[in-house]
């Protein structure tokens, strides 16, 4: 019991950013956009190494970098002729080569910059609790505010062009997307963030036979993901961030050998 109390702030931020992360992931898998994540991770990722360089929160500038990549993205991808994935490649190889030149940069011992790329869930403070917190229930809002629009853009962005102001809408759920990345920074580090964000969503949509139902399940996936994976860091001393993603791909193997994979927007919407 005393050990349960002792870690309840790292079980309270490995479940809401476990859930936040499986179910933005839906999203990413369900588009066909899965490298998506890793431009978002690595734009936080040089954000708040450019923040620990500078002095500064290294939250905020890690959001602010994600926000950057994110309109980088959203307005790339207002041309319809132009494959977004082209540009995703570019994207993450400046902001990885701005966060290892910010590591490079910093003065003395390079811990606090390497944790941002590792993560370490049992450093979580109070005050990053509640910003867990408030990016859930925002991501919540909006999923629910944006529901049915959100589901036409899951379903056929090219249809979604013609019935909703589908640029606007995808670049509202990148920035929601990058409000997920930054404050996942923590919990398993921007090299890693990609498996937590993706492999859940991967097992829901693979077991999922609504799209209502694909959201609940990858946020469940995700925060078994969070919390298998602290638990078994515990009890082997290995990396929390390496056990949760291992427990998430253990997890979609799993599913996967069950099930014929399929992930085509069309069978959620």
């Amino acid at each position: 019991m005393d050990v349960l109390i002792a870690f309840s702030p790292v079980i309270i931020a490995a479940v809401l950013g476990g859930a936040s992360a499986g179910v933005v992931g839906v999203y990413v898998i369900g588009m066909r956009m899965p490298f998506i994540t890793i431009a978002s991770a690595h734009a936080a990722l040089a954000g708040a190494v450019g923040g620990n360089l500078l002095g500064v929160n290294p939250v905020l500038t890690g959001f602010l970098g994600a926000l950057v990549g994110a309109i980088i993205l959203g307005i790339i991808t207002r041309n319809h002729n132009f494959d977004p994935n082209a540009a995703l490649g570019t994207i993450f190889s400046l902001m990885l080569g701005l966060a290892f030149l910010g590591i490079g940069l910093s003065p003395g011992p390079k811990t606090a910059a390497l944790s941002f790329m590792w993560g370490n869930l049992l450093f979580v403070t109070a005050d990053q609790l509640w910003l867990m917190l408030l990016v859930f229930v925002l991501l919540i809002l909006f999923i629910i505010v944006f529901n049915k629009s959100l589901k036409l853009l899951l379903f056929s962005r090219q249809l979604a062009v013609v019935r909703i102001p589908a640029d606007t809408l995808f670049l509202l759920l990148l920035l929601v997307e990058a409000s997920v990345i930054t404050i996942n920074l923590q919990v398993v580090g921007g090299l890693l963030l990609y498996s937590l964000i993706c492999n859940p969503a991967i097992a829901a949509l693979k077991i999922a036979r609504s799209y209502k139902s694909a959201l609940v399940v990858g946020g469940i996936i995700g925060v078994i993901s969070a919390v298998g994976g602290f638990v078994f860091s515990y009890m082997l001393n290995w990396p929390v961030g390496a056990c949760i993603v291992l427990f998430s791909s253990v997890i979609v193997f799993g599913v996967m050998s069950v099930k014929k994979f399929q992930v085509t927007g069309r069978n959620y919407a």
